[in-house]
């Protein structure tokens, strides 16, 4: 018996979001992938002093709010745990933009230079 014969379909499009999650995200993927194979000349050394300079500023970041750390001798310390407070969020956007350019500068190795 067909319970949802009255369904305008919104039900079923909230149960299969998903599906189109996975699309979008399939399409924008792929067109980076283009955007990076197709990559050459002065646009790649453009993105390549990108990459340097946006991790350049994650480690001055990280140094940032390890700073108070490093004051008190203590130079081994991983996480946000043993930082101040106030470090704590520079010690995240610091990650970030490593993590970042860490990706981009791989994304470079796809072109072809």
């Amino acid at each position: 018996m067909d319970q949802h014969r009255d369904s305008n379909g919104l039900q079923t499009f909230l149960e299969h979001w998903g599906l189109l999650v996975i699309a979008v995200i399939a399409v924008l993927v792929s067109q980076v992938l283009i955007f990076f194979t197709r990559l050459s000349g002065a646009p790649w050394i453009w993105c390549y002093v990108l990459g340097l300079v946006v991790a350049a500023l994650g480690i001055a970041l990280l140094f940032y709010a390890k700073l108070a750390l490093y004051r008190q001798r203590r130079f081994f310390t991983f996480g946000t745990r043993a930082l101040p407070e106030s470090g704590r969020p520079f010690y995240r956007w610091g990650y970030r933009c490593v993590a970042f350019s860490v990706a981009l500068l791989f994304c470079l190795l796809l072109s072809r230079g």
